[in-house]
């Protein structure tokens, strides 16, 4: 039985993070030809709109990507990435800061296959495990990524093998996942 990626309770925890610390809603720079509908109000004067991850219905799948790559993703990839709109989220896990990418549009969604297509055929020319993106850290060349034939999380150097594991799954990943910064 595969266990679901619970993005809601990630999700509330962000914006509870938020608007205990910083007393608001999380933001990111605002673009007029890039809405979303996780938006909310208007930009302020540095141009940084406000946003509140809105759930997608129907939620979208990387299912035909998969087909296409001739491959199977991991369970809790299509949940990752599919069942909400919103901003990254900044997050710990293991004392280390992480920037969970999410999609913020549909157009977004779009781009985010492209970027899987592309790193997977890197993978595949590289003769490496194959691996799903998931995340930046503050190293600029140290990824967060799913391996796709364990469905382990892990960290990988851009054109190198995961060389730590964070999680044996997508699911367990995001449990272990705080917003808030560690002590």
């Amino acid at each position: 039985m595969t266990q679901p990626v619970n993005m809601a309770r990630l999700h509330q925890a962000y914006a509870d993070y938020h608007q205990q610390i910083f007393k608001d809603l999380p933001s990111t720079e605002h673009d007029e030809s890039w809405p979303s509908p996780c938006e909310q109000g208007e930009p302020n004067k540095l141009n940084e709109i406000k946003w509140l991850a809105v759930e997608r219905s129907p939620a979208g799948h990387l299912n035909d990507l998969a087909r296409a790559l001739e491959t199977q993703f991991p369970d809790g990839l299509n949940g990752l990435y599919g069942d909400f709109f919103a901003g990254n989220i900044v997050a710990f896990i293991e004392g280390k800061q992480i920037e969970l990418l999410q999609v913020w549009n549909e157009d977004d969604f779009e781009r985010l296959q492209q970027n899987i297509t592309g790193h997977i055929l890197m993978k595949r020319r590289l003769k490496q495990p194959e691996t799903v993106f998931i995340g930046l850290t503050e190293a600029d060349d140290l990824l967060v990524s799913v391996d796709i034939a364990t469905g382990q999380v892990g960290l990988e150097f851009v054109g190198k093998k995961q060389h730590h594991v964070l999680a044996d799954s997508i699911a367990e990943f995001v449990e272990k996942l705080t917003v808030n910064y560690p002590i």
